[in-house]
């Protein structure tokens, strides 16, 4: 039986922990994981059920951080007092009390948080006894054993294995010496703005659809006109197509084509219009451009940059604004051509204001009150500076603020750590007339 449980978050609050001990009643003994283990009954005030507490944390802890970040975010629990099937309970002693005990066995390691957890079974209350042991880092010390139990010696080295806790094999052993190895090497990023601002321009929300949705009657009025005309002369629809066929002039669209038509044709211009004002305020404004330089001595590989700013900044990839303005429809009730391929066969013949994007172009989302920028990865040689991809800031909320702001941070997948810093970026008021701006062929500049 699989685990009933979620494991993509850590096991946080009364209500998760008792799902995790209803999980683990519901687990087959084949369950246990390299993130979670448990024990029918132990009394922890004895050698025997300290050591046995001590072991499964030294071996939580002698995990690897990429390995252990698989599951509730690195950490791992024990939990005593219950197995598959059956719940008995502890004795619950003072956590005081408890950390002495097992500090005999597991030294000064403090990563770790005990806990009571009450739970109602078959009509009686049981108090299970719940470890979370925290994430294991990057530049972690290995953890030993610290003092004889039986057969296992102080130095003894426990590492957490798929379903069992057991003595470290020397290759587990060589991991984990470069484990706490790479706590010399923290990741050092320098980066700097060699340009740009965030612009301010007017707010064009409301000015786009207005337009759009004018523009929607405009040309949906010509369905009434044609309508209008075959009235007067007698046309029926069978004659359209007939008449389409001969090479007359009646449209073989109905009303319903046309109308889909209008709709596919007006969200491309919509797009269109967007990146219209966008490319005016890259041309008009300044663009951020930032240089990342690795100061150090040792190579940095897949170095991972991410801007954050409030979510009242908008932004896009300067270089990656591309306007394709769509073909209008031709007039509804005076096609002059045959059977078009659309009424045959529903093919979309106007341009789209797409494109598909680079993979390799940041990522820009929004969310949590923020905007965030993602910079594709990229590897760096020691002392090299290279240029991001620069990035249009815009903003239509005026606070009479002269600056944004906002910060970055750099990880890289062969260092620990998170370098971060405050990025301050100036805000630049343009004079932009909207809808001006919207529409091809005009510089969007106020007169």
């Amino acid at each position: 039986m699989t685990l009933d449980l979620r494991t993509d978050e850590p096991v946080v609050g009364l209500a998760r922990q008792r799902e995790l001990i209803q999980a683990v009643l519901e687990a087959s003994s084949a369950d246990e994981t390299r993130w979670l283990e448990w024990k029918s009954n132990l009394d922890v005030s004895k050698a025997e059920g300290a050591f046995a507490v001590s072991k499964a944390i030294l071996g939580f802890a002698n995990r690897m951080p990429d390995i252990a970040q698989q599951w509730a975010e690195g950490h791992a629990y024990l939990l005593v007092g219950v197995e598959e099937g059956a719940l008995y309970g502890v004795p619950k002693y003072d956590v005081e009390k408890v950390d002495p005990w097992l500090s005999r066995y597991i030294g000064n390691f403090g990563r770790y948080q005990l806990t009571y957890v009450p739970f109602d079974y078959d009509g009686s209350s049981f108090d299970v006894m719940l470890v979370d042991v925290f994430s294991p880092r990057w530049g972690d010390p290995i953890h030993p054993l610290r003092k004889d139990f039986q057969n296992f010696r102080a130095g003894t080295v426990f590492h957490r294995y798929a379903g069992r806790t057991a003595p470290a094999s020397a290759a587990e052993i060589d991991a984990l010496s470069e484990r706490a190895r790479r706590a010399a090497k923290r990741t050092n990023i320098d980066i700097a703005a060699i340009a740009g601002a965030v612009a301010l321009v007017p707010p064009s929300t409301d000015a786009l659809t207005n337009f759009i949705s004018t523009l929607r009657e405009e040309l949906m009025k010509q369905v009434q006109t044609s309508h209008l005309r075959n009235k007067a002369t007698g046309g029926t629809p069978l004659n359209g197509y007939i008449d389409s066929f001969l090479g007359f002039s009646t449209d073989p669209r109905t009303p319903e084509d046309f109308e889909e038509e209008v709709e596919e044709y007006l969200s491309d211009l919509g797009q269109a219009m967007q990146n219209s004002l966008l490319q005016k305020i890259g041309t008009v404004g300044a663009p951020l451009a930032l240089k990342l330089t690795n100061p150090g001595d040792e190579n940095l590989t897949k170095v991972e940059v991410v801007l954050s700013f409030p979510e009242t900044v908008m932004a896009c990839v300067a270089d990656d604004v591309e306007v394709d303005w769509p073909d209008l429809p031709e007039q509804y009730g005076s096609s002059t051509s045959s059977i078009s391929a659309r009424a045959v066969a529903g093919i979309q013949v106007n341009s789209p204001a797409f494109r598909l994007p680079d993979l390799h172009a940041p990522e820009i989302v929004r969310g949590e009150g923020r905007t965030f920028v993602r910079f594709a990865p990229v590897d760096l040689r020691p002392h090299e500076t290279i240029a991001l991809d620069s990035i249009t800031l815009y903003s239509t909320t005026d606070d009479s603020a002269s600056e944004i702001d906002g910060e970055w941070w750099a990880t890289a997948t062969n260092a620990s750590g998170k370098a971060c810093r405050r990025l301050v970026i100036p805000i630049e008021r343009l004079e932009i007339d909207v809808m001006r701006s919207f529409l091809p062929g005009v510089t969007g500049k106020s007169e």
